[in-house]
């Protein structure tokens, strides 16, 4: 391996030391890092916005979740058909003959006597097209509204776990792949200017339609009146707009001018920088299902590497006539000559390089313009 390039082997020996230095608001696999306390009524408003907390629960919850209302509603219909034929008095008998001591000439619920049946009575109404041998009949008029009202609370479960099933199968992964974006980011110099490049990959194509890029630096601000903010937002100008195509591993560049943030930074600052992080978002559209799909990580100083740039990764394969990227270089760097001062001090010494050279070039025309007095 050269000494001059940064391998994955070389990323992953360090990874999990560079990650630890600094505190970050958002975690390099995209999950905020930020958690509230003291919430007035929190539990309240996970029960008042329940959909949203189901589709967000892990399967082993939802699952129960599921089980349990099925299992809830079973119990209270059978607790609740129960009372109606005791009320009813089907469930009297003549200890001596066996005969029905109740009103009327049938019970609410043929074939009915105990609790335990009376639960498989439930369950048969509430899931199944048809009836056995348990069976309600006319006699009661109450059981035609308790068995409308049980056939409805039926339906709506069943239609609830089929939403909330399919919103939590077809929704974005919570945790994005490491492939998504390059561990670290780079300062680079492209076409005389100083860059901040980072590379994306999409494998999947999760952000096929509309893919839009944006990057956030949030770092402590304090105003004139001596109002520190924590964390002041300040959005990154990239190339395009942070439109991409994302046929393959492709490198965002924001370039470091005189309206960036970073314009005053250099390597030596950076370095020393501990609450400095750039939050990179990607946002675009499935081509399967068309749903918006969002991934998210961070930078932190740690993660930015002055002077390396981005190792070639596009072949083009005669063979196979197609392109071929290697993803799984995708995170290598090399090491690159690139000046380790800020781009504003970069700036200064251009100009007074070019102010240096127009005199120069004045004086030469001067001298080539004097007159030249010959001595005879």
């Amino acid at each position: 391996m050269s000494p001059r390039t940064l391998t994955n082997e070389a990323l992953r020996a360090d990874e999990g030391y560079l990650f630890s230095m600094e505190s970050r608001v958002v975690k390099k696999i995209g999950e905020r890092n930020v958690r509230g306390t003291n919430l007035p009524q929190r539990s309240i408003r996970f029960v008042k916005d329940l959909v949203t907390t189901l589709v967000e629960e892990r399967w082993r919850y939802l699952l129960l979740v599921f089980v349990g209302s099925y299992v809830g509603s079973w119990t209270l219909f059978a607790g609740l058909w129960y009372i109606l034929s005791y009320a009813h008095g089907d469930l009297m008998f003549d200890p001596t003959t066996g005969a029905r001591l109740g009103d009327g000439g049938q019970p609410c619920v043929d074939g009915v006597t105990s609790f335990v049946e009376f639960l498989l009575f439930s369950m048969e109404t509430q899931i199944s097209t048809g009836y056995g041998a348990k069976v309600p009949t006319e006699e009661c008029p109450e059981s035609f509204g308790l068995l409308t009202i049980q056939l409805i609370v039926g339906l709506l479960i069943d239609g609830a776990i089929l939403g909330v099933v399919y919103a939590k199968m077809v929704r974005p992964p919570q945790k994005i792949s490491e492939i998504k974006f390059s561990k670290r980011a780079v300062v680079c110099m492209r076409d005389g200017q100083l860059c901040l490049v980072f590379r994306i990959c999409d494998r999947k194509w999760q952000h096929a339609i509309e893919t839009k890029v944006t990057a956030v630096l949030l770092q402590p601000y304090r105003t004139k009146e001596g109002e520190t903010i924590e964390k002041q937002e300040t959005y990154l100008k990239l190339e395009n707009e942070g439109r991409l195509v994302l046929l393959w591993p492709v490198t965002v560049c924001h370039v470091i001018d005189r309206n960036s943030p970073l314009y005053d930074v250099s390597a030596k600052d950076l370095m020393a920088q501990k609450s400095l992080e750039i939050v990179v978002t990607i946002t675009g559209g499935t081509m399967t299902t068309g749903q918006i799909n969002q991934a998210r990580t961070s930078y932190v100083p740690s993660e930015i590497c002055w002077g390396h740039r981005f190792r070639d990764i596009v072949e083009y394969d005669s063979r196979k006539d197609c392109f071929v990227a290697v993803n799984e270089r995708m995170h290598d760097l090399e090491e690159i000559e690139t000046p380790l001062c800020s781009a504003r001090h970069l700036d200064l010494l251009r100009a007074k390089v070019h102010l240096a050279d127009t005199a120069t070039s004045d004086t030469d025309q001067r001298t080539e313009n004097a007159p030249v007095n010959i001595v005879q």
